[in-house]
Formats: structure tokens, C-alpha cells, sequence
């Protein structure tokens, strides 16, 4: 990571986006976050899950699109919250922010999980700490 203009951004923060604004980007991605987050293994933000999911949108789930521009500023104070705060704010949706934050789960488990091809699992994070590297190399669907 580095600084620019006074805000943290990742190392892969120059990859265009497709479907997000920066403000819904920075929402999903702390939603991804605190679906897998980091610990001795990168997590959902350090994959670019980020990137599978806006790639998707723009693409095979773009019928999801809508769903995720009209419900994503009901998570806008997420941002403002320290991560425990921000888990327990998950805790307590209900109604559409909740079947949202479900669709936004499906995602991220598909983008750290899938095949980078797909715009995720960034340098196969999720099969290097599953150690299965060697068995899915050359795997690209």
C-alpha cells in the first residue's frame, strides 16, 4: 500500500474500474474485507476481490448490477467504522441490506476462490494458502 493525498490505497488501486464508483468500490471492498479478512494469509482486499466482482458486473453478472448501485449506500457509515464495529454493524442488517450483503458474500467466495482469470484471487492467494497451487496450475476457467 501507499499514500496518496492523504489516503491509504492499495498497490492495485491503478486497475480501471468497470461498474463501481470510488465510493461504492471502497464499500465493497470493506465488505469483502470483513468477509475473509487478512490474517497470516492475504485476504479478500490483498486477492483484488474487489476486481472480480466489478469485472462481473460489467459481464456474466451484470443482472446483479442494479442490485448492488441501489443498495450499496445503505453500507456508506460502514466506512466510517473500525473493522469490530463494522462486524457488528453486519450483525445487524435485515430486509434488502441484508440479502444484499448475502449476494456481496456468494461474490467474494467466487473471486478468492476462483481462478484469477476471472479478475480475482490475485496472485492465486486463496490456493497458496489452501496449498492446492500445484494442483490447479494451469486451471483458467
Amino acid at each position: 500500500m501507499f499514500l496518496t493525498a492523504g489516503f491509504a490505497i492499495p498497490f492495485y488501486a491503478a486497475e480501471p474500474l468497470q461498474t463501481f464508483s470510488a465510493l461504492e468500490a471502497r464499500i465493497v471492498e470493506a465488505l469483502c474485507d470483513q468477509i475473509i479478512p487478512a490474517d497470516d494469509a492475504p485476504g479478500a482486499k490483498d486477492a483484488g476481490v474487489l476486481y472480480y466482482i466489478d469485472r462481473q458486473l460489467a459481464g456474466p453478472l451484470k443482472r446483479f448490477a442494479p442490485r448492488y448501485h441501489a443498495g450499496l449506500p445503505a453500507f456508506s457509515t460502514l466506512l466510517e467504522l473500525a473493522f469490530d464495529r463494522q462486524t457488528a454493524f453486519l450483525h445487524d442488517l435485515h430486509g434488502d441490506a441484508a440479502a444484499l450483503f448475502n449476494l456481496v458474500v456468494d461474490h467474494t467466495m467466487q473471486g478468492f476462490y476462483g481462478s484469477s482469470s476471472h479478475g480475482g484471487n490475485r496472485d492465486e492467494a486463496s490456493w497458496k494458502m489452501l496449498g492446492i497451487v500445484d494442483m490447479m496450475g494451469g486451471h483458467s476457467h
